[in-house]
């Protein structure tokens, strides 16, 4: 291998290190989120004990966009942990995207085209799911 070759081998295990950097500090950075928020939650509800119904119309109650966001207002524990958990959902899901454009970054279409299936697949089921269809 000569220098030029050498070189260019470097640069371009550099760049395949930087890509997947990203996809670690997605992975990284919605994990320490979500358990931030958790955490939080957690203090405020222990802080402030309340007492909550947990019959199914209060649950059906709290996915609803008005109560979300009062929540948030007042940083309700319940409404701060579903966030939580939906932030800690969506992390593998953005991991599927960042791959996506890590090997296509790295020119392995062959992964690229694995990836987008497994990308349509979860959308698909969020979709039928959301339709009912199980």
């Amino acid at each position: 291998m000569n220098a030029q070759e050498n070189q260019r081998w470097k640069k371009n295990s550099l760049e395949e290190l930087n890509v997947y950097a990203g996809v670690y500090k997605v992975l990284l950075a919605g994990m320490l989120l979500s358990t931030a928020l958790f955490l939080a939650a957690i203090v405020k509800a222990l802080l402030r004990p309340q007492s909550y119904p947990l019959t199914p119309e209060w649950v059906r109650q709290q996915y609803r966009w008005p109560v979300i966001v009062h929540g948030v207002r007042s940083f309700d524990p319940p409404v701060i942990m579903l966030i939580a958990t939906v932030l800690l959902i969506l992390t593998p899901i953005t991991r599927v995207v960042v791959s996506i454009y890590a090997f296509a970054a790295d020119h392995d279409h062959k992964f690229v085209v694995i990836t987008f299936v497994v990308l349509l697949v979860i959308v698909l089921t969020v979709v039928l799911a959301m339709f009912g269809l199980q």
